[in-house]
């Protein structure tokens, strides 16, 4: 199997001869000290079979500036056909991954191409500012209700343009958790998010495009709506919020597939040789029985780890998915 039929098999709850591998080397001064101490990131993704290679959507907001809340009803939401959101260059100083279409040319058949796009209120946020689009989420709701009825129909069309495009599967990025709780209560995230979310996410299951949820933070209060609403994976199942692997595995793992477990901080940046090689053993012991399982890191791969301890994990990591292949 290659990468795309690996992925798409777990996705779809069908035998893999291997767990597909993920690694999301896309920060720019750690690809700066990996190309040094090691090679270039198209050795390690050849050498460690990396089956997804994501390609980025910018963020909605490309006017330049931040609006207030009373402004947010007169945003026009840009073209959503424009080729510069498949075609977008002008990224942070910091970002040293791909856009969409360059994602598509270099490793489509290959491996999945993912999409990476913005969910309700991260991609709110680009307008408001953070701190701004958690204030008027409290304050005043119906305003932003209003505006993720508009962003979610707009989003829509993106998923038209990026499965004509040759997207294999896209990510709908959008923290909602914080350590032990969810940074609203769920109540108001089932009125006020769940909804729009939902649209985007149904309408593209109903095009054949799975999706998966990034959303960092503890957000077990709504794993049940998160799968009702037709997410097909989970990235990065945070333990470090207060998240038990054994308690998401034996409630949902059956349900949707889990995309991560190699924490950053807690894992890749706080062990080392035989200790680090024991908690990436024990993580694939808990997720990767029965399939339904891609393994990852918890975000991109910052520049504080060491380059040579990454890929001493993922040279362990490519001898335990071999050994959790459900193919018969």
């Amino acid at each position: 199997m290659n990468g795309r039929e690996r992925v798409m098999a777990t996705v779809n709850r069908q035998p893999v001869d291997r767990t597909p591998i993920d690694c999301w080397l896309y920060q720019k001064q750690f690809l700066e000290r990996l190309e040094a101490d090691y090679g270039p990131r198209e050795k390690f993704i050849e050498e460690f079979g990396i089956d997804v290679f994501v390609g980025l959507m910018p963020f909605p907001n490309q006017y330049g500036r931040k609006f207030d809340i009373h402004e947010l009803a007169d945003v026009p939401l840009e073209d959503p056909k424009h080729p510069k959101w498949l075609n977008f260059t002008d990224w942070n100083h910091d970002f040293g991954g791909t856009n969409i279409a360059t994602a598509i040319r270099d490793h489509k058949g290959k491996r999945c191409v993912l999409a990476h796009c913005w969910g309700m209120v991260e991609g709110t946020s680009s307008f408001l500012g953070i701190e701004n689009c958690w204030m008027n989420l409290g304050g005043n709701p119906q305003q932003m209700a209003n505006f993720f009825d508009r962003y979610a129909d707009w989003m829509c069309l993106q998923v038209d343009q990026m499965i004509e495009a040759g997207v294999d599967m896209m990510t709908l990025s959008d923290d909602w958790g914080s350590n032990g709780t969810m940074l609203f209560s769920p109540k108001s995230w089932r009125a006020l998010i769940k909804p729009y979310a939902m649209r985007v996410v149904q309408y593209a299951r109903s095009r054949g495009l799975p999706v998966n949820l990034h959303s960092d933070g503890y957000i077990l209060q709504v794993v049940d709506d998160i799968i009702e609403m037709g997410y097909t994976s989970w990235h990065p199942v945070q333990e470090s919020a207060g998240i038990d692997p054994r308690e998401v595995k034996a409630k949902w793992g059956d349900k949707i597939v889990i995309y991560g477990s190699l924490e950053l901080i807690d894992g890749l940046l706080k062990y080392d040789g035989d200790e680090l090689d024991e908690y990436i053993t024990e993580r694939f012991g808990i997720y990767a029985p029965g399939g339904g399982f891609i393994f990852n890191g918890g975000h991109f791969i910052q520049p504080d780890i060491p380059p040579m301890r990454l890929v001493r994990a993922y040279r362990l990591v490519n001898k335990l998915a071999a050994q959790y292949g459900t193919l018969q």
